[in-house]
Formats: structure tokens, C-alpha cells, sequence
């Protein structure tokens, strides 16, 4: 898999230091110097992974563009990367969840780290969906209800189905998903990562 990273910084220096960085690591990188560059690069490359820098210098930051980008591609992860912040803009930063913030001046070390622990989460994620993709309809609910703590009976009544095919549903589930027989690894599993 391509790994596909957008860095978003006005100052071209720093932008060629970071892109230097990161592809000699083997990621892919598009730079973009202001908020519509980065937007125009976004849908048309799809990164994984957005670097901005937050303190753009004229207009748009990278706040705006990582609430803009995440409407268009709800699984971007963002890095930024800021030279000062003040309150107000560590919450306006923190409303887009951002997976980690670089203080300036960084070292090559903090960068590659950073993007490594965003990639990683990034991997468990698409397994997550497709382990998820690959249940039916049916599991899908029922997987759903498990999650909210609904006993066999209790969603057998919720779906008009028999406890025994809820039974059924629960073995295929935790086939599909490689989990230990056990009474509560189903329910451990979709607690921690069903719905989030």
C-alpha cells in the first residue's frame, strides 16, 4: 500500500526539509503551500495522513483546512506541526482530533516516530473495517447490539429472531473475526472496537 501523506506548510524550507525526511522513509508526500493547494491535493490524491502546519501565513490555517479535509476524508489522520499556540488554538486544533502535535524546532527523529505511530494506527483501523465489512447484515446488528451490552435473549426480542439464531450469529461473528470460543471475547472485542 501506498502510504500517502499531504504536508501542508507555507514555509517552502521547511516543507522541502520534511518532504526530504519523510520519502527517504518511503512514504509518499504532496506539498501544498496554502489552505486551497492543500485542498485541491487532497481530492485529488486522498492522503492518509495530513502534516499541517497550523500557523499558515496569510488567512486560512491549518485548522480550516483539517476541518474542511476531514469532511471530504473522515479517516484523515492529522499531524501538526506549530511553532507557538496559544489556548484558544490548542482547542480549536484539538475540535478536529488530531493524532499528535510537533513542536517546532522538531528533529528528524520526532517526525519519522510520529508518522510511524500514525501509520500503525492507521493499519489497525483498515483491518478493523474489513474484519467488520466481511460480517452480514444480520451480524452486523447483532455485533451492534453486543456492543451496547445486550444479552442473546435481549436481542433475539430487539430483532424478532429466535436466541438460538442469535447463538448461531455469535459463533459466525467470532469466526469471521479470529476470536477465541469464549464467553466473553465477543463482548470484549466489540466493546473496545466496534463504533469508534
Amino acid at each position: 500500500m501506498e502510504k500517502r501523506i499531504l504536508l501542508l506548510e507555507d514555509e517552502i524550507i521547511v516543507a522541502l526539509d520534511l518532504q526530504e525526511i519523510l520519502e527517504s522513509a518511503g512514504y509518499s508526500i504532496i506539498v501544498a503551500h496554502n489552505h486551497k493547494e492543500a485542498m485541491d491535493a487532497a481530492k485529488k490524491n486522498k492522503p492518509h495522513l495530513a502534516i499541517c502546519d497550523i500557523n499558515l501565513g496569510n488567512g486560512d490555517t491549518g485548522i480550516d483546512f483539517a476541518i474542511e479535509a476531514k469532511l471530504m476524508l473522515p479517516k484523515l489522520e492529522i499531524i501538526y506541526v506549530t511553532a507557538f499556540s496559544d489556548q484558544k488554538m490548542v482547542e480549536s486544533a484539538d475540535l478536529t482530533n488530531p493524532f499528535n502535535y510537533i513542536v517546532k524546532p522538531w528533529n528528524e527523529e520526532q517526525i519519522k516516530v510520529s508518522v510511524n505511530m500514525a501509520f500503525k494506527l492507521l493499519m489497525d483501523k483498515m483491518k478493523k473495517d474489513s474484519l467488520i465489512e466481511s460480517l452480514s447484515l444480520s451480524e452486523y446488528k447483532i455485533l451492534d447490539l453486543i456492543a451496547k451490552q445486550k444479552k442473546s435473549k435481549e436481542i433475539a426480542d430487539l430483532l424478532f429472531i429466535a436466541e438460538k439464531t442469535v447463538r448461531n450469529h455469535r459463533y459466525n461473528i467470532i469466526k469471521k473475526l479470529n476470536l477465541p470460543n469464549d464467553n466473553n471475547s465477543l463482548l470484549k472485542w466489540a466493546i473496545t472496537h466496534f463504533n469508534k
